[in-house]
């Protein structure tokens, strides 16, 4: 009996000894092949690397670098279903793994799981530091939430993007996308429950200006006005479109919907500015420089006001005043053009011809972006059988 206990016991010890020099072995042939798979992704060929990378995962299926690396390269080989597998296991062995949180909730997104690419892309896109894959990241959430409907969450993705990088125009792309399906929306919520309100026609004006159709609009001002003469912005939207029509007696109908405004509400500091510009061009300085004079105390950095406010100095030369506003009035809109225009006059006047020149380039450029953006929304205007 107890010869047999030696003996098992000598098998138990050999058997062990065994395991160990297998496990050394396996993990120097391990080693090796990570060196070459090092080497191939080096060289950026990814078909070399991924069969040695699966090597390595027979010999260490817990090996979370070699995991991730194939996740990674079968993902943009546009494996997804394989790559989620590995990804997927590199992430619950290390939750902060961001970037291949990233990838593997993309992938999960673009194989119809929706519900965890959500999860997935949401904790790594407020912590990826890599702005591209971040990027990217946050565009795909965008497809997700606004396809189910999540409009305030993809606004807010949005959102970041854009404090990232203001000009991308993929990202400016998606915002405009997110900000007319919320107006649809928005639009078949107040068809349901108000068809015929004041707020519906306020609606309906708006597109119609967005159509550039002014006699439209006008009418379904006015009739949201007669609803509820004090809805807001109602008079203030109005005077806008009269002030622009072509037609003079609508012109002259505009100064009495920017009072109706202000008696709806004292603090309409867009119905100050604009009332200022009709008494300017009326010659009543005086109620004129009033009247920009409370805009601005309303709205301080009103570029516009600003302007308005310096073109009246000047009528009463009191030059100095009307040079500083309007250098106040390009820091906070570089692109007003009149503030431009008259800076570079009066900087000629004053023989600093350097700065003259400099503001009138900076008035010609502006004014060229503004006719190109003139000549886009005529184009977004027009029938398609007329273009």
């Amino acid at each position: 009996m107890k010869s047999l206990r030696i003996t098992c016991l000598l098998a138990v010890t050999i058997y062990a000894a065994a395991l160990m020099a297998q496990g050394a072995k396996d993990g120097d042939k391990a080693k090796a092949l990570s060196q070459q798979a090092t080497k191939y992704l080096a060289e950026q060929k990814p078909e070399l690397a991924i069969p040695v990378l699966r090597q390595i995962l027979v010999l260490q299926p817990d090996n979370i670098e070699a995991r991730g690396n194939l996740g990674v390269l079968l993902f943009f080989q546009g494996n997804y279903s394989e790559a989620i597998t590995h990804l997927r296991t590199a992430v619950q062995a290390q939750p902060t793994l961001w970037k291949l949180r990233a990838l593997l909730g993309i992938a999960e997104k673009r194989t119809g799981d929706l519900v965890a690419a959500q999860s997935n892309l949401e904790q790594a896109f407020t912590n990826l530091e890599d702005k591209n894959i971040q990027k990217q990241a946050g565009l795909e959430l965008i497809e997700v939430t606004s396809s189910s409907g999540q409009m305030d969450k993809a606004a807010s993705v949005a959102a970041r993007l854009q404090a990232i990088a203001p000009q991308d125009p993929q990202i400016l792309f998606a915002a405009y996308q997110i900000s007319m399906q919320m107006m649809e929306q928005a639009l078949l919520s107040m068809v349901i429950a108000a068809p015929d309100s004041a707020e519906m026609h306020m609606i309906m004006a708006n597109q119609y200006v967005l159509r550039g159709d002014s006699a439209g609009a006008i009418a379904q001002y006015r009739e949201a006005a007669r609803l509820n003469p004090s809805l807001p912005g109602v008079h203030f939207e109005l005077a806008e479109q009269l002030k622009a029509s072509s037609d003079p007696t609508l012109n002259a109908q505009a100064e009495a919907e920017y009072k109706a405004a202000l008696e709806v509400n004292r603090y309409d500091e867009k119905a100050w500015r604009e009332l200022a510009d009709l008494e300017a061009g009326k010659g009543d300085l005086k109620s004129a420089r009033e009247a920009y004079a409370r805009a601005l105390a309303l709205q301080p950095r009103d570029a516009d006001a600003k302007t308005g406010m310096a073109k009246v100095l000047l009528a009463l030369n009191e030059t100095k005043d009307a040079v500083a506003l309007l250098e106040d009035a390009v820091k906070d809109d570089p692109t007003n053009l009149q503030a431009h225009y008259h800076l570079s006059t009066l900087y000629r006047q004053a023989g600093r011809t350097a700065d003259a020149k400099h503001q009138m380039d900076l008035f010609l450029h502006y004014k060229e972006l503004k006719n190109k953006l003139g000549q886009v929304f005529q184009q977004m205007r027009l029938p398609a059988d007329s273009k």
